[in-house]
């Protein structure tokens, strides 16, 4: 293993933590990306938009005053008819004069509104929602940069092992070069040889184009600049932590969205119940009105530019009635509603808890393939230098080497596969036992 750890940091060293690169940790991945992302950025914008939208509710419980002024010309003035008895006559009439002008203040106030409550209600639980929905979205590109950070680890560790094959064969190409001008090989030996050397070498270029998209990719979800190079810290296989299991976490953020739709839910049920309370406002005007049958009189002095001030307060009840079933009807409607949300809920949790059962009986066969894989790979390798050595000896054949060479690389593939989905499913279990912010050192 040591040996294994001191190549990789030998190829490591130029290839992922270079001069012109800088080396960041998960930790310093994670943080960029949680201040940078785009569409965390969003979800931010929305959180602040949903605290507004409990703020313009609340509001309507101060009161509302407004300011007015209007001007009639009564081209063909009306008239008022009454009764003129007292004056001798049988009709009193009245004709209104030409002009008219109004200026003023209004005021409304709830003093009692169990709709406007409700609805204050409601836009508070719209605001948590929005917070949930931002701490999962945070809690989503922790799981992406982390899945990226690690699958560009073991790429990086991929090319370490092939870099290392490569020089074997490169060696073994050496010798096998020196016994053919010797007498010693077939020329089909050393053909064998380069034909497998050069597939490594394609393996090679391969595994370097795939490092460079995934580290692309770690810059985009990060919205790091581009231009920028980046490196990965190498693993150590020894002192990957298990994650401590704990159970499905009731804290989830999924499960804290559902409570908060079915909340919300039953708060618009309420709502619409609420149509059958009476509501109470406080009401208040002061006003100037001012009357002439010529409108330049207003620019002189005399009684027909005088201007009649008139104020009072008063209170408006709102009893509802009949609204022809209505509400009965949105009432049933909502009340299924939150049926469903309720069943959506049930099955979720249910969801939620198969995926924990089956994440833990992955993580316990993903650690044992990724150590049984291991030993496998060193013990291949092992395998590999004895018959190597045998052949320099002229003890085995090529043939012997080559198919030791290829199980070589193929328990090496089969380590990395493992070793990668060894740590995304302690990662999975990290999010579903609530103990993602551990990622944060």
């Amino acid at each position: 293993m040591k040996r294994l750890l001191f190549i990789f940091s030998l190829f490591c060293l130029p290839v992922i933590g270079g001069s012109a690169q800088n080396v960041l940790t998960l930790e310093n991945c994670l943080r960029i990306g949680i201040e940078n992302n785009l569409s965390l950025q969003g979800k931010r914008k929305a959180m602040q938009k949903s605290k507004y939208g409990v703020s313009e509710n609340r509001v309507k419980l101060l009161p509302q005053i407004n300011g007015f002024a209007n001007f009639n010309d009564n081209i063909d003035p009306p008239v008022s008819v009454t009764d003129g008895s007292s004056y001798g006559v049988p009709y009193n009439i009245t004709r209104t004069l030409q002009y008219g002008a109004n200026v003023g203040l209004e005021l409304q106030m709830p003093l009692y509104n169990q709709t406007l409550y409700t609805s204050i209600s409601i836009a508070e639980i719209v605001d948590e929602m929005s917070r949930l929905s931002y701490e999962k979205a945070r809690e989503d590109l922790i799981l992406q940069i982390s899945k990226m950070y690690y699958l560009g680890q073991v790429t990086a560790e991929q090319i370490a092992l092939i870099k290392a094959n490569i020089t074997r064969l490169e060696e073994l190409r050496d010798i096998t070069q020196a016994f053919f001008d010797n007498g010693m090989a077939m020329e089909v030996d050393l053909k064998r040889v380069n034909i497998n050397l050069e597939n490594l070498k394609v393996q090679y270029d391969n595994a370097q184009a795939m490092m460079t998209q995934q580290l692309n990719m770690l810059k985009y979800i990060m919205d790091y600049p581009a231009e920028k190079e980046i490196g990965l810290l190498p693993v150590n296989t020894d002192s990957i932590a298990t994650v401590a299991l704990t159970g499905l976490s009731e804290n989830l953020y999924e499960l804290q969205l559902l409570q908060s739709q079915v909340q919300l839910a039953e708060r618009q049920k309420r709502l619409i119940s609420n149509g059958y309370i009476p509501s109470l406002n406080l009401t208040g005007n002061w006003r100037f009105a001012a009357y002439t049958d010529e409108a330049y009189h207003w620019f002189h002095s005399g009684p027909s530019n005088h201007w009649f001030r008139s104020y009072g307060v008063g209170l408006t009840l709102r009893i509802p009635i009949f609204d022809g079933l209505d509400k009965k009807y949105k009432i049933r409607k909502a009340m299924i509603d939150i049926e469903m949300m309720k069943l959506s809920q049930l099955d979720i949790r249910k969801n939620l808890h198969t995926q924990y059962l089956n994440a833990v009986n992955d993580l316990m066969n993903n650690q044992r393939n990724f150590k049984k894989q291991k030993d496998n790979y060193l013990l291949a390798e092992e395998v590999y230098a004895v018959t190597t050595d045998r052949y320099r000896e002229g003890i085995t054949s090529m043939t012997e080497v080559l198919q030791d060479e290829m199980r070589m690389s193929e328990a090496q593939n089969n380590y990395i596969s493992a070793h990668y989905n060894y740590r995304v499913t302690n990662l999975m279990l990290l999010k579903l036992t609530g103990q993602i912010a551990s990622l944060f050192k």
